[in-house]
């Protein structure tokens, strides 16, 4: 820098990274300069200081070097302007480096994968004590107190940083509750569907779809009352049961099958409603969710049998509400006519020996049991989800509730509201204004009816009304095209300074009046060139137009224009994008990657949910894999393939959905912007899970493959981490597929979970294939979840020549009652890989061919 300059910027800190230094070469150099002590010294003690303060202090370097410790927030304008300038020496080059440092200390706050686990870690460690807690408490709103009345429209006004949107988010129930806004208890109101939508505001747009990305609908405060309205709304969970065998048919077997499935259904909607008011957010509620209904079904009894649970999980067995209900269910089925015959060789009714082998309970009063139970877990579930919803707040602090005796405090404080602008004050009182200024602004009530009323449902506002007095706008562009009603030019030309050359033309123009002094001209063009005017002068402004000088010059302007210049050649690119394909690949992949990498809900949630199933999983099935002493040993380590299947793949699906219907939107606007065609973001949306998937399937893998106790050699631990990585892959390109082929995500959650079903049913588990009826078996060829688990079990069990205490082998009861085969293990694999293949294709063909943007 210059030395006459009066200030010599050294460095400028944010945080602990020097975003500026004063050197010619180095102005956004990392380092310090190892010979200047005294500057060090200083670095080093505002390194010490706490992070508030730490941010909003820098050095400046004066004139003849001498150094001086400063507020950043409270630089003069003076001290801003050279600095900014020595920054910024050469504006191409400085300014780009400048924004890289700023790039790279943004890239430090970001909620990464890395910075969220780090903020994590700090957070476990700030509750123990370990590390102390450096967060200070940022002021923004500050005494901030007043009414805003309904039917009314208020102006906030406030200069960037003042808080505004902080205000605004607190009256919305946004913020922390301790920012209160009067509210009063109001009367019952109608059931009414016309009246809920009177009251909602939402009887203009009742025959208007809510919208989404890709539809315009309704407004923004519009669909919040939607939601309101959608409160008093509530669905029932339909369960629907399967018999493996025909089940006994007579009015008293079907009366207590319908009370069964009717209390399990009322216990079902207890524990959803419970989850929900607990979760009080849909992505903890969905994340909670998940993880109760693993347990609860794993701890069944039917995945896992009860003689196979581990002493440590018992507890989990006898709380499950399933457990009771698959005993009840059981019971009632195996109990009646058709299972009571004596198989030979035995003493025992073919419906008990059922139940034992499955490891149920064979007494008929297990029913009454069931039924007792679930009742009783729907009275439990309902009266927890009732103290959930009366003691706990929201995550989003709800908006305070105060007494009407409070508002009419408020009220008798006064109605006066000022606006301020620059310094002078308009009151809602007084007629006149204190400013020497014509425009003023003022708001009042009306009628000063502004009572609230003794009783009735109120909005927490009182109604204000709004008034502009002699506001002006003006707006100065250098050219205009004007035309009026059916498409007709009127003037096409230039505006000159004030709108000169337009005033000109129109009143050379007989019968237009001279434009009074101060007054806006646009208003002025408008007034004199409406329909009616036209009708009282007289004349037709087109007619003029086309006669004019001005239309002769706009012609032979056009003209010449339109007519190329010797040896030139028509505008002409070669492709519609200006990158190629793999460059396009290549952006499209960088763009994904830093918007995975900055999405810790789904990145990161997505890798700790997957380490608790496993943990979860692990612990359940604690060394089943070794045990090879019984038939129902092979079915419970099959159990662990079919739960880690359902629930992680799930898992994997629905959580995608979301996340390509954001980025599925960002590539409609990009692509019009020209950015990419659709195949480049297809193949990088597809790319961009495949490590993150593999991961998730070394996490997994590891963890219960070592828990579970299979076999440990190289083979087998290769197929398991294979099936299981193929299998999440398919399962995400599957929710990606559905998003790409429909027109939103609650589309495609509704299509997904059709076939999640039809999959869960012919996969192979809960009804083997050699017992599926022929004319269904083509199902269970085509179904995905089918191939994983013949390869997960195949891998694992079907070369096993152990044999069970019956004298079986594990290969040939594999082999006889799934139809596994170990050689077939080859053409298992080369399907497991052509499915998401085809998942994948199917995606980037939907994304090529179909635009459900609408707007």
């Amino acid at each position: 820098m210059e030395g006459s300059e009066h200030y010599q910027a050294s460095s400028l800190r944010i945080g602990s990274s020097k975003l500026w230094r004063n050197n010619s070469i180095e102005d956004f150099s990392d380092s310090f300069r190892e010979e200047d002590d005294e500057e060090s010294l200083k670095w080093a003690a505002i390194e010490k200081l706490p992070t508030f303060a730490r941010i909003r202090t820098g050095i400046l370097a004066e004139e003849g070097g001498q150094l001086r410790e400063v507020d950043i927030k409270k630089l003069g304008l003076l001290e801003r302007r050279n600095l900014v300038e020595r920054l910024v020496k050469v504006a191409d080059e400085d300014h780009e480096k400048f924004l890289l440092r700023l790039r790279e200390r943004i890239d430090q706050a970001l909620p990464t994968l890395f910075n969220f686990s780090v903020t994590m870690f700090e957070g476990f460690l700030n509750c123990l004590h370990i590390l102390p807690n450096k967060k200070q408490p940022l002021p923004i709103l500050k005494d901030v107190s007043g009414i805003i009345k309904p039917q009314r429209m208020a102006l906030l006004l406030g200069p960037p940083s003042s808080g505004k949107t902080t205000l605004l988010l607190a009256l919305a129930g946004k913020l922390s509750k301790d920012l209160k806004a009067a509210a009063m208890k109001g009367q019952k109101a109608s059931v009414v569907t016309d009246y809920k939508l009177k009251i909602l505001g939402l009887d203009v747009c009742a025959d208007t779809l809510v919208g989404d990305q890709m539809i315009r609908g309704i407004s923004g405060g519009q669909k919040k009352r939607v939601t309101t309205a959608r409160l008093h709304c509530f669905c029932n969970n339909d369960i629907v049961s399967e018999s493996k065998y025909a089940p006994e048919f007579s009015n008293r077997w079907f009366f207590k099958q319908y009370l069964l499935l009717l209390c399990l259904n009322q216990m079902a909607s207890g524990l959803f409603r419970l989850v929900a008011a607990l979760g009080r957010n849909m992505i903890v509620a969905n994340t909670c969710t998940s993880l109760a209904l693993l347990a609860i079904i794993v701890m069944g009894g039917f995945i896992l049998s009860r003689d196979g649970v581990k002493k440590w999980w018992l507890w989990g067995y006898w709380v499950s509400p399933l457990m009771y209900a698959q005993n009840s269910v059981a019971v009632n089925e195996f109990l009646g006519k058709s299972w009571r015959h004596i198989p030979p060789n035995s003493t025992e009714r073919l419906g008990v020996l059922v139940l034992k082998s499955r490891g149920l309970f064979p007494e008929a009063h297990w029913y009454w049991i069931g039924v007792g139970a679930l009742i009783g877990y729907t009275f439990l579930f309902n009266f927890l989800f009732t103290l959930a919803l009366k003691y706990l707040n929201p995550f989003s602090k709800p908006q305070a509730v105060i007494s009407k005796e409070t508002l009419h405090e408020v009220d008798s404080l006064g109605e006066s509201v000022e606006l301020s602008s620059r310094g002078k004050k308009f009151s809602e009182k007084g007629g006149e204004s204190t400013s020497s200024r014509p425009p003023h602004g003022k708001i009042g009530s009306p009628d000063g009816a502004t009572q609230p009323s003794k009783g009735g449902t109120v909005l927490p506002f009182e109604p204000y009304s709004l008034t502009f007095d002699e506001i002006r706008y003006a707006v100065d562009m250098p050219q205009l095209f004007l035309m009026k009603r059916g498409g007709e030019e009127i003037y096409i030309g230039p505006l000159g300074r004030h709108s000169c050359h337009l005033i000109k033309y129109f009143e050379e123009i007989k019968g237009i009046p001279k434009i009074k002094d101060g007054y806006n001209p646009a208003t002025w063009m408008l007034e004199i060139t409406s329909a009616a005017q036209e009708e009282i002068i007289g004349i037709n402004f087109t007619h003029i137009y086309k006669n004019s000088e001005l239309y002769r010059r706009n012609k032979a302007l056009i003209k010449e224009l339109s007519s190329p210049a010797p040896g030139s050649n028509d505008l002409h690119f070669r492709t519609r994008y200006s990158q190629p394909f793999v460059v396009q690949c290549l952006a499209s992949l960088w763009k994904l990657h830093w918007s995975y990498w900055r999405n810790p809900p789904y990145t990161a949630v997505r890798f700790i949910l997957t380490t608790v199933i496993a943990l979860l999983l692990g612990t359940i099935f604690w060394d089943l894999g070794s045990k090879r002493t019984q038939q129902q040993d092979i079915l419970n380590a099959m159990g662990s393939m079919y739960a880690a299947v359902i629930f992680l793949g799930l898992q994997n699906a629905i959580s995608v959905q979301p996340v390509v219907a954001v980025e599925r939107t960002v590539f409609y606007r990009e692509k019009v912007a020209g950015m990419y065609s659709a195949l480049p973001y297809a193949f990088a949306q597809v790319l961009i899970e495949l490590p993150y998937t593999l991961i998730q399937s070394l996490i997994y893998g590891v963890i219960v493959y070592a828990m579970i106790g299979f076999e440990w050699t190289a083979s087998k631990f290769f197929w398991y981490l294979f099936f299981m990585y193929f299998t999440l892959l398919y399962y995400t390109f599957y929710g990606m597929m559905t998003v790409a082929v429909t027109p939103n995500q609650h589309n495609a959650a509704i299509i997904s979970t059709f076939f999640y079903r039809i999959w869960n049913i012919f996969s192979g588990f809960i009804i083997p294939r050699t017992r599926i009826p022929v004319w269904w078996r083509w199902f269970y060829w085509i179904c995905p979840v089918s191939w994983t688990l013949y390869g997960l079990a195949a891998s694992q069990f079907g070369d096993v020549k152990d044999a069970f205490e019956s004298g079986e082998t594990v290969e040939h009861f594999v082999r006889s009652y799934f139809g596994f085969r170990s050689d077939f293990l080859g053409v298992v694999a080369i399907v497991i890989v052509g499915i998401p293949v085809l998942f994948a294709f199917i995606f980037a063909f939907s994304i090529k061919t179909f635009n459900f943007q609408k707007r």
